[in-house]
């Protein structure tokens, strides 16, 4: 059974790691994107730091994030992966509209930040949170396992989009949706962070999830969201 670097708490669920390991494993492709996840790799990150940043109502997909919410249209029972959640506000968020009967698992490849999910869930009584040491290729999810996969500004942070799409597809129901929340990247209009920083603009990632057998359902116009696109694939 694959173990966890950390000290595993009541809603750590690395057994989830071992349940995946049967999958057939993904053909690895060249890393896009080298570096881009080195910070969140070291042995120690400063979380209180990254709340300071994520949860800043001046942060775009922070401010809109009950519209997001509002506009996933959650039911009680459904499981959701909230992918690369970083300090978890998104993830304590689905918890509450899944409520007790549904399951929220954070995957994430930095340590410290399940760590900093658990505490929180654990503070905010929601015992429905499962945090789970996720991997840079693929997400560490069984089969047919969730209902929903969210990610929010974590896109742009896939090294290996090809077989971490695949292992989403894989983790989906049937039905199921994938949930693709990123900056927009357009020449002469984004800022040079995004134009510097983001790999992929739109049309890339709509040709990519459509590559792993993706369908786009729907892109989603929220007003509180401008420099952000909401994109909504479905497996069929």
């Amino acid at each position: 059974m694959s173990r966890c670097p950390f000290v595993s708490k009541a809603v750590l669920f690395c057994a989830l790691l071992a349940l995946a390991a049967p999958m057939a494993a993904a053909q690895d492709t060249e890393n896009v994107n080298p570096g881009i996840n080195e910070s969140y790799l070291a042995p120690e990150i400063d979380v209180d730091r990254y709340v300071d940043t994520f949860e800043g109502e001046s942060r775009e997909v922070y401010a809109a994030r009950h519209d997001v919410v509002d506009a996933l249209d959650l039911d009680d029972g459904d499981r959701v992966a909230d992918i690369g959640p970083g300090t978890g506000f998104y993830t304590r968020l689905f918890a509450r509209e899944v409520g007790d009967t549904g399951t929220v698992y954070a995957v994430d490849i930095a340590p410290d930040f399940l760590k900093h999910i658990n505490a929180s869930a654990e503070k905010a009584g929601l015992g429905n949170i499962v945090a789970v040491l996720g991997r840079r290729k693929r997400l560490t999810l069984p089969e047919d396992s969730i209902d929903l996969a969210f990610t929010s500004n974590v896109y742009h942070h896939f090294e290996y989009p090809a077989p971490m799409l695949e292992s989403i597809y894989n983790a989906l129901t049937p039905g199921g949706e994938f949930v693709v929340i990123d900056f927009k990247k357009v020449p002469g209009e984004s800022p040079a962070f995004v134009m510097n920083h983001v790999r992929a603009d739109k049309e890339t990632v709509i040709d990519e999830a459509r590559n792993a057998g993706f369908v786009l359902a729907e892109e989603v116009s929220l007003p509180g969201l401008q420099d952000n696109y909401f994109l909504r694939f479905r497996k069929e």
